[in-house]
């Protein structure tokens, strides 16, 4: 398959998943994902950890006892989502690190707690 962008052409060994709605879940696309307890299996970069290059941010995201179920949680990983792509993609993920700065690329778990229900 591939990709063209405005400025870029990349080449993907699979197709491009396109997913738009309102629904807060991954019923769409479950099949692409390992589950446990009810929850995707993801990579630490949140990734499917059966289908490369799907990635998910938002409350769908848990990573062991962490669950990114409010807005301000999981803003928080789209930088790592972003260094995760621009990795894959031979991109120069450097300029993300003003993300980091910011306190907005939690890449370190060990800090997180859920001390709140979602």
């Amino acid at each position: 398959m591939i990709i063209i962008s405005e400025h870029n052409k990349w080449v993907s060994p699979t197709q491009p998943i396109l997913c738009t709605g309102f629904e807060g879940s991954l019923k769409q696309i479950a099949h692409l994902f390992n589950w446990s307890e009810g929850y995707a299996g993801l990579t630490e970069e949140d990734e499917s950890t059966i289908t490369p290059g799907l990635f998910v941010v938002g409350p769908s995201v848990r990573h062991g006892n962490v669950i990114f179920c409010f807005i301000y949680k999981f803003r928080q990983r789209f930088a790592v989502v972003a260094n995760a792509i621009a990795q894959g993609l031979g991109i120069d993920p450097t300029p993300l690190e003003v993300y980091r700065q910011e306190g907005m690329f939690l890449d370190d778990l060990s800090c997180c707690d859920n001390d709140y229900l979602c």
